[in-house]
């Protein structure tokens, strides 16, 4: 199957309108795509006898969407979805997952998907060391941190430590029902080692977040941050909650992390409205959920719904979480010299509506798809994977 379209000696993209997400800024121009890099952008750019001209009239050109929380340990945990299937129609070139593997069976997804891929797969490395095995038959859940014998410090040092190239933080899961401390601490301890963030999912009916606060740092990201349920991130009053008001001001930066009960929109317009947004747009992608979350263009046209200026989100879900992986030098960045990872995007007016898994409702104007993914200079070619699927599978 064809994954990429060849790669030319150059590409020319005429006619964009051009996004920088550190300039939260538009404007109409150019740009050519030489040696996987970005060799120039400019208003007008007249083509060479090596130029590929592709003339995307007026769509947005942005660097590579980056979703900063995706599942995508393929075939090797059961949820997870199919990265380079997904790129090609989402405008998505760089792919962060969010704990899927442990010390025990990380070097099987280095090997089996991250190093084969055609797009950027980058990782949390879970504190269990089995990761999320134990995670996805539907109605007998298990929770990777239940039995606390797999908590493993050294693995989980020895494995960062050997694949620092692709491993970007240490994740703990505090998830509903679990009552111990003890994952958290141990995520600490290892985050504190290797001098990497803590990325900690949060839930309702967790511990409580203003004990956990004294464990986390500037830097460490809590994704999930417009859960839904009885103890969100607004008080009885509708109001901020201080300890996150905290977590905020130490430099403790917050991902959304979207669907399934991952995101209420009447938590989400809320916190929006008092200025509480998101540092960065993610999906939390598996297959049990991508028909409600689609894509991250979709996830951006949610947010300006939710109260962001179409820019703000744009910059959530390219430089924003680039920065806050400490990889902005490497992607995220529309400039020259830049990675020539580049999402193309239409974008149009129009009524639309989402909802959530809480029932809620919210509509929009925006109309934001992809039209091309190109990693690397060259053209993602769509194409169909089919995977086995399980009725025992999470519904």
């Amino acid at each position: 199957m064809t994954r990429i379209m060849g790669t030319p000696a150059s590409l020319l993209i005429k006619g964009g309108r051009l996004f920088d997400p550190e300039q939260q800024s538009f404007r109409k121009g150019d740009v050519r795509l030489a040696d996987g890099r970005i060799s120039a952008i400019g208003e007008t750019l007249a083509p060479t006898p090596s130029d590929e001209v592709l003339d995307v009239q007026g769509r947005i050109v942005c660097p590579g969407l980056l979703d900063a929380h995706v599942h995508c340990f393929r075939l090797g945990q059961v949820l997870s979805i199919d990265a380079d299937q997904l790129a090609p129609v989402s405008g998505t070139t760089t792919f962060v997952d969010g704990g899927s593997c442990g010390a025990l069976n990380f070097l099987a997804f280095r090997d089996y998907v991250i190093r084969p891929a055609a797009v950027r797969i980058l990782a949390f490395l879970n504190i269990s060391a089995t990761g999320l095995q134990s995670v996805g038959i539907d109605k007998n859940e298990v929770g990777e941190n239940d039995d606390e014998r797999l908590l493993h410090v050294g693995a989980a040092v020895e494995t960062i430590e050997k694949n620092r190239d692709v491993i970007v933080g240490v994740k703990v899961r505090m998830y509903t029902g679990l009552r111990s401390m003890t994952a958290l601490r141990r995520a600490r301890e290892v985050a504190d080692r290797v001098r990497l963030p803590i990325m900690m999912h949060i839930a309702s009916d967790m511990p409580p977040f203003k004990e956990m606060l004294p464990l986390l740092k500037a830097g460490d990201i809590i994704t999930h941050i417009y859960h839904g349920g009885s103890d969100t991130l607004l008080d009885g009053r509708g109001r901020i909650r201080s300890e996150f008001a905290e977590a905020r001001s130490g430099g403790i930066l917050f991902d959304v992390g979207l669907d399934r009960v991952h995101a209420d929109f009447e938590v989400a317009r809320t916190a929006i409205a008092q200025g509480f947004d998101p540092h960065s747009l993610s999906t939390d992608m598996t297959i049990v959920n991508r028909h409600i979350t689609v894509d991250m263009p979709t996830t951006v046209a949610k947010f300006v719904a939710l109260g962001l200026s179409l820019e703000d989100a744009l910059a959530k879900a390219t430089s924003g979480p680039a920065a806050m992986l400490g990889r902005l030098a490497d992607f995220g960045r529309l400039q020259e010299g830049a990675a020539a990872d580049l999402a193309i995007l239409d974008h149009s007016e129009g009524e639309q509506q989402f909802s959530d898994t809480y029932g809620h409702k919210i509509s929009g104007r925006l109309r934001l798809r992809s039209w091309k993914t190109i990693r690397n200079g060259a053209l993602l070619a769509p194409f169909t994977r089919e995977a086995e699927r399980y009725d025992f599978v999470l519904k």
